[in-house]
């Protein structure tokens, strides 16, 4: 079975069980959607104090090109599409790195090449020096931590260290970036509040660089964030972890509004920050058991797939169905697998498949085709390397429209991922 991704790193080096990015730095370049789903991309948008879902991006402008040949990869207009016919065969040892007719598909020219096409439709300097992802004509703490992760991975230090900027100049009461905020606008608070998923892709990213670039306070600052993240994004109910999806408003002591998403749950970076700030270990701990056991719930009433929003308890929230935020879940939970081999992870994984493959397969059972779905379903195919193959096949061999902000993000960050480029640092 492909199991922890780290051990498949840029270097395509497999050296130990887990391989960290310093191991590394030296070989490396630079179906029927359900119900209320939108009809365009976007992404959640992020959360406000009244618990509104944020605005959805608008209708994609167009696709990119299909790539010509078997595991091809062309840049299109503002977004990134392949083409490939072959056969995938996994790395075999750990990575997630796929191949056709004996070549890697995920190659590192490859990523070079999405990364640059992703940094040029999307990435923007501010007149101060720091720099930002644009959404919709503004900046998500989203895009932010989106963006913290690609630099990281792909050794971009100055992206890194000017998006990390451009958080830490827009915090909220709480030391939190503010979910929403204009774009490239001045140093502030203008109290929108904090989303959750933004502020835990920060911290990993963060803990990413200190392995990446040592010398610097990528790990005390990522030790910082991780505790506000505990304090004010994370809550006991009943018994049970819970992540909150902001740190004014939802769980269980939000009686008004007590939802939460499960898109936001992280549990490989649970371990990792476990593993690193042992005085958090307790809440990191636990908020992956209550984070699996409302995976569970989700996917016993939902044929195997979760929901963009639940109640606290993973009860339903007004019939909310698999949609734009719920397609990164597998994604998250990937992560887990491939890190540790949680098999927790590889039962949700396994659900996951068992319905793509009872809706058709991929690309067809993805309810929207673009690389947020058909890259996410791929992504869980990594507990079984026959599996892996096929749908990254497929994933790679889809037309796919990757040009708006969010499903061009997500489709650089998967192949990240399954190019075993993605590091847990443990």
């Amino acid at each position: 079975m492909l199991r922890r991704l780290a051990a498949f790193c840029a270097c395509s080096c497999v050296v130990s069980a887990l391989c960290t990015l310093s191991a590394c730095d030296s070989g490396e370049s630079s179906s029927t959607a359900s119900a209320g789903a939108p009809a365009s991309g976007g992404g959640s948008g992020g959360v406000s104090a009244t618990g509104g879902t944020g605005a959805q991006a608008g209708t994609p402008a167009g696709g990119g090109n299909a790539g010509a040949g078997a595991g091809g990869a062309a840049v299109g207009a503002g977004g990134v599409t392949s083409g490939g016919t072959g056969s995938v065969a996994g790395s075999g040892s750990g990575g997630m790195a796929g191949s056709s007719n004996g070549q890697t598909i995920v190659t590192d020219t490859m990523l070079d090449t999405e990364y640059a096409g992703w940094k040029k439709a999307h990435a923007q300097a501010c007149s101060n020096g720091s720099w930002v992802v644009v959404k919709d004509g503004g900046v998500v703490s989203e895009g932010i931590g989106y963006g913290m992760l690609l630099a990281a991975g792909m050794n971009d230090q100055p992206l890194f260290d000017n998006l990390w900027k451009y958080y830490q100049d827009h915090l909220d009461k709480n030391g939190l970036m503010n979910w929403s905020v204009g774009l490239c606008d001045s140093p502030g608070n203008n109290n929108a509040n904090a989303a959750t998923d933004g502020d835990l892709d920060t911290a990993m990213a963060l803990i990413q660089a200190a392995k990446r670039w040592p010398g610097g306070a990528y790990l005390a600052s990522a030790q910082a964030l991780t505790g506000k993240i505990a304090q004010f994004e994370t809550e006991d109910c009943n018994g049970r972890r819970i992540l909150k999806p902001g740190d004014v408003f939802g769980g269980c002591s939000d009686a008004g509004n007590p939802k939460i998403n499960p898109s936001y749950f992280a549990p490989g970076y649970y371990k990792v920050f476990a593993h690193y700030f042992p005085d958090q270990a307790g809440t990191w701990t636990a908020l992956t058991d209550g984070s699996y056991e409302l995976f569970a719930i989700y996917q016993a009433r939902m044929a195997n797939l979760v929901p963009d929003w639940s109640k606290f308890d993973g009860s339903d929230w007004y019939g909310a169905g698999y949609s734009y935020d719920a397609c990164r879940t597998p994604f998250r939970v990937a992560v887990d697998y491939d890190w540790s081999g949680e098999p927790r992870a590889q039962t949700f994984l396994k659900n996951i498949a068992s319905w793509v493959d009872g809706h058709g397969g991929l690309p067809s059972a993805a309810q929207q085709q673009n690389s947020a779905f058909i890259g996410a379903f791929a992504l869980a195919g990594s507990y079984d390397p026959s599996k892996f193959n096929t749908y990254m096949a497929a994933w790679l061999g889809a037309k796919s429209d990757d040009t708006p902000y969010f499903q061009g993000t997500l489709r650089v960050l998967y192949l990240l991922v399954a190019a075993g480029r993605f590091s847990s640092t443990l």
